[in-house]
């Protein structure tokens, strides 16, 4: 498992499982088969070897995580949320990682209020990690569907303040997806609210991330007639 060789490792430990009796197993043998199976794309065989060996050893909080992990990985979302939920009320060592994928579980279960209570939550551990903040501001979305009251603003406009203090072009061009959603988001907002001033702004932002010529101009033609009917 360690080397990666996944196939001759599940060789060996089925080999093993043949000749040793189920009581002399332990946590490791049920964790590592459930491992080697899981990175076999063979997730659901692999989630009931991590449950035994959690079952033998309740203490090891960390093999809950692992198999959320493989129940998200299949898009099992419902699984995934209930092993998060089950590692975190344990209250050993929940990590913001752990807040992170629950929120994003809820979030790709369409149950956006459980995920922006997740993500407000990581944000509290984690007050400088980006995505817990782009990520609350998506299930926001979700909350306030037509942007009245603005729920996903503060969400955003923290993601913004977050990314830009990357003073790496490089690296900072990484978010240029992430910030021209934002961007998008607040010039809407704005339109709403009838702000044109603010619209342009934010439309000038995005426009200034867009790499597309084409896309580049229709930007800038919505920004022309903005002005022209300031």
């Amino acid at each position: 498992y360690e080397t990666k060789e996944y196939n001759k490792g599940l060789v060996t430990i089925q080999k093993l499982f043949d000749i040793l009796p189920e009581e002399k197993r332990t946590t490791y043998h049920y964790e590592y088969y459930g491992k080697l199976l899981v990175a076999s794309d063979m997730d659901s065989l692999g989630v009931i070897q991590l449950r035994k060996a959690y079952n033998l050893d309740p203490n090891r909080s960390e093999l809950l995580s692992e198999i959320a992990e493989a129940n998200y990985k299949t898009k099992n979302y419902s699984e995934a949320i209930k092993a998060y939920k089950e590692k975190i009320g344990t209250g050993k060592d929940a990590s913001p990682t752990d807040y992170y994928f629950l929120g994003r579980a809820y979030y790709f279960n369409a149950q956006f209020m459980e995920a922006d209570t997740a993500f407000s939550i990581l944000n509290e551990k984690s007050a400088n990690y980006a995505s817990g903040w782009l990520w609350r501001a998506k299930a926001n979305t979700h909350i306030d569907s037509t942007s009245e009251l603005g729920l996903a603003k503060p969400h955003y406009e923290k993601y913004i303040e977050i990314v830009l203090t990357e003073t790496d072009t490089t690296k900072l061009s990484r978010y240029y997806s992430s910030l021209i959603e934002a961007y998008e988001y607040l010039a809407y907002y704005y339109i709403l609210k009838k702000d044109n001033e603010n619209v342009v702004l934010y439309l000038q932002k995005k426009k200034e991330l867009i790499q597309d010529p084409e896309e580049k101009k229709k930007v800038q033609d919505t920004i022309d007639q903005l002005k022209s009917k300031k």
